[in-house]
């Protein structure tokens, strides 16, 4: 990765394995969170993987629920209930079977404009986090055969502040490049937390995201990866020296939190490590 701890790698027999584990790490996470800061906030992951991990978490009766304020590290400007909706697929297979008050059940604001949405939701987070120490307790990311994690694309311009050899062209102040940032609360107030994407590259083209800044600032990062498919990803993020511009998952590496990536056999299988 390019900067941080070295990630911890959990490899199970299949998908089922892997949201098991997922849940044991969340419930983990939610009680130590909600026994030291009185409350345990979440960013949830959208895409097929984490389905299976929030239906098993319905069931969990060990989480102080009404102490969890969840949020999303991305959504699609869609309908609340279109079948494209992050939220919807939370709300279908979690949120809406256990007992979270719904005003701690924070979603991307989908009915406007997405310049509106991600500057909404930028201000939103700016309430839920805690003031003295404004980090998420957990997020849950995914990654898809292209390197990207929530709707951070390769060649996207929020990763010019993260690799240190990343050039992009821009139009109106040229080319960029960066030094290897180390994520500080004391520019919190500066930094954005929240990004409009207009060109997603498969539809809806129009997203809203969490930036890698707010992300590299989590206490733990959780990423889910199942699936034949991203077996080239899953080996050029952990095992080479690729870039971030090409694959995006690279970008977040918390420099003062834990990182753990949970692959099923599939997705880990070029990586020679012994199955859990």
């Amino acid at each position: 990765m390019v900067s941080g701890r070295a990630p911890e790698i959990w490899i199970g027999e299949d998908g089922e394995a892997l949201a098991r584990e997922g849940v044991r790490r969340f419930v983990d996470v939610a009680r130590r969170s909600i026994a030291a800061r009185g409350r345990f906030v979440v960013a949830l992951a959208g895409g097929n993987t984490p389905r299976r991990l929030y239906q098993l978490l319905s069931h969990v009766d060990s989480i102080d629920w009404s102490r969890v304020h969840v949020c999303f590290s991305d959504e699609r400007m869609v309908a609340a209930d279109s079948s494209d909706s992050n939220f919807k697929m939370a709300h279908d297979s979690l949120l809406g079977v256990v007992s979270i008050p719904p005003g701690q059940i924070h979603a991307i604001p989908t009915a406007m404009s997405v310049d509106e949405a991600a500057l909404r939701y930028d201000q939103t987070l700016r309430e839920i986090l805690p003031k003295n120490e404004p980090r998420l307790d957990l997020a849950l990311l995914g990654m898809g055969a292209d390197g990207h994690t929530a709707s951070i694309f390769p060649g996207s311009r929020l990763l010019a502040g993260v690799d240190d050899d990343f050039l992009l062209d821009d139009p109106e102040t040229g080319p960029l490049r960066s030094d290897v940032p180390t994520p500080s609360l004391d520019s919190f107030s500066s930094e954005r937390l929240c990004a409009p994407i207009y060109d997603a590259p498969k539809p809806p083209r129009e997203r809203v995201t969490m930036t890698p800044y707010v992300l590299n600032l989590a206490r733990q990062v959780i990423v889910l990866v199942a699936g034949d498919d991203k077996v080239a990803a899953v080996s050029a993020a952990l095992e080479s020296d690729a870039r971030v511009a090409e694959i995006p998952i690279r970008a977040i590496a918390p420099a003062t939190g834990e990182l753990v990536w949970l692959l099923d056999r599939k997705a880990g299988r070029a990586l020679g490590r012994p199955m859990r």
